[in-house]
């Protein structure tokens, strides 16, 4: 299959969601009270987005665009902060109008966790890759050509719900 740089983007546009995901957790919290439970209820639903976003969109839909990825783990490939940013405002609004800031909050945490792991995963040197084995691991098997299963970056939990989700051993060193 061919590569596509149709999802490459600059260092700023990369790199800019790790910066104003944090932002737009901050302005939720000063609009509305928090809530705990809703808050979960949002990081569950971020996950369950997350995994449906890689397997049924990224997976078939955008394969070509996605295979870049697993070609070049290091290369500036995603969707742009842009798009993101645009996304979280408006939802935010949504959010802040129904009365859900708190599952708001919940979502963009866990896309938060989500870039965040995604970037240390395909960065051995990095300080925090050696407490993520198991992630490691099913990412690594997940990118192997052929391998259609370990869509959950952050969590393997909605691969055990839809069987997706396939063993991998843990790396046990650290490069």
């Amino acid at each position: 299959m061919a590569a596509s740089n149709k999802w490459l983007m600059s260092s700023l546009a990369y790199y800019l969601d790790f910066f104003t995901a944090p932002l737009f957790v901050i302005l939720a919290i000063y609009l509305a009270p928090f809530d705990p439970a809703l808050a979960i209820a949002g990081l569950l639903a971020w996950s369950l987005v997350e995994y449906s976003a890689h397997r049924f969109l990224f997976h078939s839909l955008y394969r070509r665009e996605h295979w870049t990825h697993h070609i070049d783990v290091l290369a500036y490939i995603g969707v742009s902060s842009w798009k993101t940013s645009s996304t979280f405002a408006a939802l935010l609004l949504v959010a802040w109008y129904s009365g859900l800031t708190s599952a708001f909050i919940g979502v963009v945490a866990g896309y938060f966790y989500y870039i965040s792991v995604h970037y240390v995963m395909h960065r051995p040197a990095h300080w925090a890759y050696r407490f993520m084995p198991t992630l490691v691991a099913n990412h690594d098997l997940h990118h192997r050509q052929g391998v259609e299963k370990n869509f959950g970056v952050s969590s393997p939990l909605w691969d055990h719900v839809f069987g997706t989700y396939v063993r991998a051993e843990p790396l046990t060193h650290y490069d």
